[in-house]
């Protein structure tokens, strides 16, 4: 059989990364009213993690039902999350450019932590809801529980997660084939790590 025979691996592979850039597109066009970025992102890691585990569903379908059947816990987390985020967002611009300047440098690395912390929390809380039925209480209770026992692969997630914007900004004539390689490299990372922690909380709830 052929490399580019339906069923190899090379193109069963090269399927699977169109998938993830069509899933990434999904995500920023149905985040672009902002208030519903909670709901996207749940819906394309609900796909993402489908495929991680060899579900092959039919992408847009999937995503669509996903975003449509969890829009209303998503959107109640992800507003109040938005709303924290623009603070600390404000907070930042006040200790590098406003009145704040003069903040002492453990003021700095706490908030620095904090950051992070908050950070960590919104972008988990969305993967957990893709995966489990559960009330927002026990989703932001499990995401946080997740974050501080997998705190150096939630730092790099954020890493990995920043690192198309940034080198966009050095790199403008390249900045949509470095989003695109790097952001389908990402989804790909992080959707089977989330897969590979989630099938150890499923196996301890069976115990």
């Amino acid at each position: 059989m052929g490399a580019f025979h339906p069923d190899s691996e090379f193109m069963q592979a090269l399927g699977r990364v169109a998938d993830f850039v069509i899933l990434n597109v999904l995500c920023v066009l149905f985040s672009l009213p902002v208030v519903t970025a909670g709901a996207a992102m749940t819906a394309k890691y609900y796909v993402s993690m489908k495929i991680i585990r060899g579900e092959e569903p039919v992408v847009f379908q999937a995503f669509w039902r996903s975003f449509r059947d969890n829009f209303k816990q998503a959107t109640m987390i992800w507003l109040p999350a938005l709303v924290i985020l623009l603070v600390l967002a404000w907070d930042w611009y006040a200790v590098v450019y406003g009145d704040s300047q003069g903040m002492p440098a453990a003021g700095r690395i706490l908030l620095l932590v904090m950051t992070l912390l908050v950070c960590m929390v919104i972008y988990a809380v969305f993967p957990f809801l893709a995966r489990f039925q559960m009330s927002t209480s026990e989703a932001l209770k499990g995401a946080m529980v997740f974050c501080f026992l997998h705190f150096p692969k939630m730092l790099l997630v954020l890493l990995v997660i920043a690192l198309p914007y940034v080198l966009a900004l050095w790199y403008i004539e390249w900045a949509l084939g470095l989003w695109f390689f790097i952001t389908t490299v990402a989804l790909y990372y992080i959707s089977r790590m989330f897969v590979k922690e989630f099938k150890k909380i499923e196996k301890e709830e069976q115990l």
